[in-house]
C-alpha cells in the first residue's frame, strides 16, 4: 500500500513531466495552426501576463510553504492571506491561464493536447490536495466555504 508521501511525490513528478512535455510541444513541435487569429494571439498574451502576475502574487503569499507535491509540508501553516484569501489554488490557476494563453499563441494539435492533459491533471490533483489539506488543517473546511477554487466565482 502506498503512503500519502509516496502518492504526493508521484503527483509532483507527474506534474513536472507534464509541464516539460507541454514546453516541448510548445517550443519543439511544428504543425499547422488549428486557427489563425490576431485576436487569439492578443488574448493569449493577456492570459499569459495575468497568469504570470497571479503566479508571482501566489509565490509571494505562500513563501516557504510552496512545493509541487500536494501533501502539505510538515513545517508549514495554512496560508489564507494575500491572493490565497480569495483563491485556494492560485498557482494552479496561474498554470491553467498560462497553458491556455500559450495554446492561443500557438494553437496546434500538440500544444492543445498537452494543455488539455495538464488541465485534467490539475483538476485531479486539486481534489487530492484538498483532501490532504482538510485532514491536516481543521480550519480548511471553513476557508474552503469562503474562498474560490481554481477560478473566481467557482467554489
Amino acid at each position: 500500500m502506498r503512503t500519502t508521501n509516496q502518492t504526493s511525490r508521484s503527483y509532483a513528478l507527474a506534474q513536472t513531466v507534464l509541464l516539460c512535455v507541454f514546453a516541448g510541444a510548445f517550443f519543439l513541435t511544428a504543425g499547422p495552426a488549428l486557427f489563425v487569429s490576431t485576436a487569439s494571439k492578443v488574448a493569449g498574451a493577456v492570459l499569459c501576463v495575468i497568469g504570470l502576475l497571479l503566479m508571482f502574487s501566489a509565490l509571494a503569499s505562500i513563501r516557504g510553504a510552496v512545493q509541487i507535491a500536494p501533501e502539505p509540508r510538515a513545517d508549514a501553516q495554512l496560508v489564507t492571506s494575500g491572493i490565497y484569501r480569495r483563491l485556494r489554488h492560485p498557482i494552479y490557476s496561474a498554470i491553467l491561464l498560462l497553458v491556455v494563453g500559450l495554446f492561443l499563441r500557438k494553437p496546434t494539435v500538440a500544444v492543445g493536447v498537452a494543455a488539455a492533459v495538464i488541465i485534467a491533471f490539475l483538476l485531479m490533483k486539486v481534489r487530492v490536495e484538498e483532501k490532504l489539506l482538510l485532514a491536516r488543517y481543521p480550519q480548511y473546511a471553513d476557508y474552503k466555504r469562503h474562498s474560490w477554487g481554481l477560478m473566481p466565482w467557482l467554489r
